[in-house]
């Protein structure tokens, strides 16, 4: 997905730009957006809209010639126009939901799953290994997601194996806060030191490590009684450091326990052209025995990235 200078500036701006207490949503022109506040603003150079969904109704008059396109994103509708070339739309598709959901108030910081996997569903080789399952273009667009969310959310396996920078050099755009989901923090100091990006341990409050401080800017401890309990704590103090969106990007056991929760509500998978055969899954479940246990995914959309593709969907 090539996007122009211009145009990725103006999906970022949206991330951090003040929106009116009436705001109904957001036009696009083709290069720019405006934030739309009645009927009288939307022109005839609009090529497509996203409009927080309790406010469509007021524009039902003007929407009669707008494709309503299916998105994963509570509280969001996307309509376009026939003038909307394909390359724009999966642009748009992919960005610029993102770009405003912190717009959306909401309890919890809003969770976007993005992983690379393997066509039979692994994440990494059974040592660990996964440089690189996703191509050259999925490595361009993670950084982008990372740009457009308040912070990227990882395992203390992930760190150990990958050691990652989780920052955005690849792309233009501010660095996300580092959230590593760790019990033990003593073998964290393989993280790359990026001085520009702020990183906090997540731990269970039953776990106490006296060495913690000289890796990390802000311990957050958390607590209750089931799985479900402890992640919605740690979200909680997780918004009152001002994130309103995490984007979690592994490994196995991090990302299935957000997707069993139900607390993430949009997955995204690049499936790579790769057969493994065995290693580390990318989401585990607690065994069903029907079909209609499993969970459900809604409104999936898939977007062709090089050799490959991703899939998109919210969870029921």
């Amino acid at each position: 997905m090539n996007i122009s200078k211009v145009l990725w500036q103006n999906i970022l701006d949206l991330k951090n730009k003040s929106t009116s207490e009436h705001c109904l949503g957001w036009a696009f022109d083709g290069t720019y957006f405006s934030e739309l506040l009645d009927d009288d603003n939307l022109d005839d150079n609009c090529t497509a809209l996203l409009l927080k969904s309790n406010s469509s109704h007021t524009l039902k008059t003007k929407l009669s010639t707008f494709k309503h396109i299916t998105i994963p994103f509570e509280g969001l509708s996307f309509y376009t126009s026939s003038a909307i070339s394909n390359d724009t739309l999966n642009i748009l598709q992919n960005y610029w939901p993102l770009s405003v959901l912190p717009h959306l108030n909401t309890e919890l910081p809003h969770i976007f799953i993005h992983s690379a996997i393997s066509l039979d569903g692994y994440l990494a080789t059974s040592s660990g290994h996964s440089h690189w399952i996703g191509n050259d273009e999925n490595l361009i667009h993670a950084h982008r997601l990372r740009a457009l969310s308040d912070a990227v959310l990882v395992g203390g396996k992930t760190v150990l194996n990958d050691k990652p920078s989780l920052n955005v050099r690849h792309v233009k755009g501010d660095n996300p806060i580092r959230l590593i989901l760790s019990n033990k923090c003593k073998d964290l100091s393989s993280l790359k030191d990026i001085s520009e990006c702020k990183t906090y341990l997540l731990r269970d409050s039953e776990y106490d490590y006296d060495n913690c401080a000289n890796h990390f800017d802000k311990i957050i401890s958390f607590n209750g009684v089931s799985k479900k309990d402890r992640l919605v704590d740690l979200l909680q103090q997780c918004k009152t450091e001002n994130i309103r969106s995490i984007l979690v990007e592994g490994g196995g056991t991090t990302l299935s326990s957000f997707i069993e929760t139900k607390l993430a509500k949009i997955v995204q998978f690049h499936i790579s052209p790769m057969l493994f055969g065995c290693g580390i899954k990318a989401v585990e479940l607690p065994e069903v025995n029907l079909v209609n246990e499993t969970l459900k995914l809604k409104d999936m959309h898939v977007t062709p990235i090089g050799n490959s593709f991703m899939v998109t969907a919210g969870l029921l």
